[in-house]
């Protein structure tokens, strides 16, 4: 088979998967979406009580939180759900279970992106353009590093495909502007969603262009 062969059945940015898929792509954005609000109210100096339930004390995560303080016990709490996401679509993609080496790797590209958002935000009030700037760039190659795991590749590869590196360009955009406008205006939580859901459909796709 010759490479434009290959080429063209390459799936394109917003190939539709199928019923079955896109409910799953539905799925992970929304538990991207509860960690997001339970760490931004936890960020914010929400009651961890009130924001985790009665996951606070059967957890013990009071013990957790006077170790850690607020911050980190809000980007502990993202970084569990972050993981939960990544671990079904990397099942998504793949077709099958996670290997323990693949779970380490999500692990770490799962604290990353929690990490990230954890010093966006602490960056706003210093200087706004800083705070953007970081954190595209850094989902940008947290993302990068997401799709070379799921397609079974070294940490750090970069990819040498245009379209690649297009999508996941376009994907971590999304996931910017959508997370800047509901952060500046928690009422417009419907933006965050469309452009998580946005993310993770591009991502999928991305995924399966090799």
């Amino acid at each position: 088979m010759t490479n434009p062969e290959v080429r063209q059945k390459q799936p394109g940015l917003l190939h539709f998967p199928g019923l079955g898929h896109f409910l799953v792509v539905v799925v992970f954005t929304g538990i991207e979406i509860v960690g997001l609000i339970e760490w931004l109210a936890l960020s914010n100096g929400g009651n961890p009580i009130m924001v985790l339930g009665q996951a606070y004390p059967i957890l013990q995560l009071g013990a957790i939180s006077s170790r850690v303080g607020t911050t980190g016990l809000a980007a502990i709490v993202l970084a569990v759900f972050l993981l939960v996401e990544h671990i079904i679509t990397q099942a998504d993609a793949t077709g099958r279970f996670i290997s323990g080496k693949q779970f380490v790797e999500i692990l770490t590209f799962s604290s990353l992106e929690s990490a990230i958002w954890v010093v966006w935000l602490k960056l706003i009030p210093m200087n706004g353009i800083i705070a953007i700037t970081f954190f595209l760039a850094a989902l940008f190659v947290e993302h990068h590093i997401a799709d070379n795991v799921k397609k079974g590749l070294s940490f750090f590869k970069l990819s040498s495909t245009r379209i690649v590196f297009t999508g996941l360009l376009v994907l971590t955009i999304s996931e910017v502007v959508g997370a800047v406008v509901w952060v500046g205006n928690q009422n417009l939580l419907a933006v965050l969603i469309v452009g998580s859901l946005l993310e993770h459909y591009i991502a999928r796709n991305v995924g399966l262009i090799h």
